[in-house]
């Protein structure tokens, strides 16, 4: 049997790294897979028996209508709300692919949503259009998974001073605004880690800021790591710093769990469902607003962690173990497609 895995495998953004990690889960465990590397020259796919599909890719309407089983990946889809409160344009394009994601979601035999966060945003949107929701028979959330044996915690004590990180693709200004205004107010020595891409408008901000002596001083920038040496970088932390209330998910939050090193999140977004109790500190906010108290509260959060560092380490790394691993992910992507079942139904109808 082979399963198709739309849209490919790969090593950038959050959606293709996890796909990557799903081929590789089940390459290990004996499955072959399959996919569609060849789809800009107009050759046909490789045959193919289930397919593994996530969001709605080039060729989704096909895998869609092929009569064999599917299961379809579901994050968000861009919210207005959202993109007016971090000052971007809500674009026509956006209202076409969240009808194409909704069809998908009507379609697929199969729907996981990567939260319930996100389960919750697709309800909305749902009762708004007057559309018809998924039976629950057909859906279920399931977290993405990470290698929590490539991502670990160091092996040797992390030295002070106290580290905050930031990582991930940045695209909104206020991660950096609140970030670095968190810093001001921390009442201890630490040093800030900047980690992944930034568009021009988040570029010119951080210039902004690093205007200021004091935050030049303690701040290191990294625009860019290998995926085989992220592990190393989130271990130079102690605390990861993640503002965004709006996350469907937060690969990143989910390494550095893996990696043991705690969190603090805003109480609105996805990680709120996985970084409690134990993991790190999930902040009372008012969701998109971006103020001082917002700052206040976040720092706050820091603070909390570093007073009890080992207990919140130990328990971030227990958290990814127990919740996030790319084993158990799979574990409950194969329940879901009834495997066992599904191969023994094939196996008899190709006996005939």
């Amino acid at each position: 049997m082979r399963i198709l895995i739309s849209p490919r495998p790969t090593n950038r953004g959050g959606p293709g790294i996890f796909l990557s990690r799903v081929a590789s889960e089940l390459t290990r465990r004996g499955y072959k897979w399959t996919s569609n590397a060849f789809h800009y020259t107009g050759l046909p796919w490789p045959a193919w028996d289930y397919a593994f599909m996530m969001g709605y890719p080039r060729r989704g309407r096909s895998i869609l209508e092929s009569g064999k089983p599917v299961i379809t990946t579901m994050g968000k889809p861009e919210s207005r709300k959202e993109l007016r409160a971090v000052g971007r344009d809500y674009l026509p394009e956006y209202e076409v692919h969240e009808l194409f994601m909704a069809d998908a979601i009507n379609r697929s035999p199969k729907i996981v949503f990567i939260s319930q966060y996100v389960s919750e945003i697709w309800k909305e949107i749902f009762r708004a259009r007057r559309f018809p929701f998924p039976d629950p028979q057909r859906a279920r959330v399931i977290h993405h998974g990470v290698d929590v044996e490539r991502f670990s915690p160091s092996k040797t004590v992390v030295q002070s001073p106290f580290v905050v990180g930031l990582a991930g693709a940045i695209r909104d200004k206020f991660r950096l605004a609140t970030f670095f205004s968190a810093s001001r107010l921390l009442a201890f020595d630490h040093r800030l880690l900047i980690v992944g891409s930034m568009t021009p408008e988040c570029k010119d901000e951080y210039e902004r800021e690093m205007r200021d002596p004091r935050l030049r001083a303690i701040t290191t920038y990294i625009p860019w790591v290998d995926q085989n040496d992220l592990p190393a970088v989130y271990r130079r932390m102690h605390c990861l710093f993640h503002p965004v209330d709006y996350e469907g998910f937060g690969i990143v939050v989910a390494e550095a769990l893996a990696c043991g090193v705690p969190v603090v999140v805003p109480s609105h977004g996805a990680p709120k469902e996985y970084v409690p109790p134990h993991g790190g500190v999930v902040v009372e906010t008012e969701q998109f607003t971006y103020d001082e108290e917002f700052s206040e509260r976040m720092a706050g959060g820091i603070t909390k962690v570093r007073e009890k560092w080992s207990e919140f380490s130990m328990g971030a790394r227990e958290t990814a173990q127990r919740n996030l691993s790319i084993v158990g992910a799979v574990d409950a992507y194969l329940d879901f497609m009834d495997m066992p079942r599904f191969m023994a139904a094939r196996a008899a109808s190709e006996r005939g």
